[in-house]
């Protein structure tokens, strides 16, 4: 019985792991005072040299909602009158694509008590995915100087439903600018 408990708990683990949510970087300038910010507006044109949009309107509109929710959730308000604190930039960030193959265990063996000798090989056909980053980007209205910037790394993969990316975004924008602010020193 002992056995079967302990491999229900590793299985669990597994799983949780899994549903953990994309890995979030952020990076900030330590000298920009974040106290001065209360007020935001998305910036307006894409910054020289960089390609921005996302394919996907929906998606675009879903990703600025949960940001403004989010904002809106620390105290910041929306300034579209021509003088916000901080000015706010979403894009996607198209990474290098991953591959994974389909395992599964064909195996002959035998084995006496607790141990055992297995054979597997790998069986199926390659599965490439493309893995789409979330960069969200926060520069000083007066000084146009990017103070603030954080990147969720598969915040952006396909999902099967509406609910589901819903999910992804809300669970992935939130992580994003949960250390903004940052702490004062």
């Amino acid at each position: 019985m002992r056995m079967y408990e302990s491999i229900i708990a590793a299985g669990l683990l597994i799983a949780g792991l899994g549903c953990s949510g994309p890995s979030v970087r952020y990076d900030y300038e330590a000298q920009a005072d974040f106290a001065q910010f209360h007020t935001y507006a998305w910036q307006a044109a894409p910054s020289p040299g960089r390609a921005r949009g996302f394919d996907n309107a929906i998606m675009e509109g879903r990703i600025r909602r949960t940001v403004e929710a989010e904002l809106a959730g620390k105290g910041f308000q929306r300034d579209d009158g021509g003088h916000p604190d901080f000015l706010v930039d979403c894009y996607p960030l198209r990474q290098s694509a991953r591959s994974s193959q389909t395992h599964l265990g064909l195996g002959l063996g035998m084995g006496f008590g607790p141990m055992g000798v297995g054979v597997s090989a790998p069986v199926g056909d390659r599965k490439v995915e493309a893995i789409g980053a979330l960069v969200l980007e926060i520069q000083d209205a007066r000084t146009r100087a990017l103070v603030w910037k954080a990147t969720a790394d598969s915040a952006l993969n396909s999902t099967d439903s509406p609910g589901e990316a819903d999910d992804a975004v809300k669970a992935a924008v939130h992580n994003m600018l949960k250390k903004f602010p940052p702490p004062r020193p």
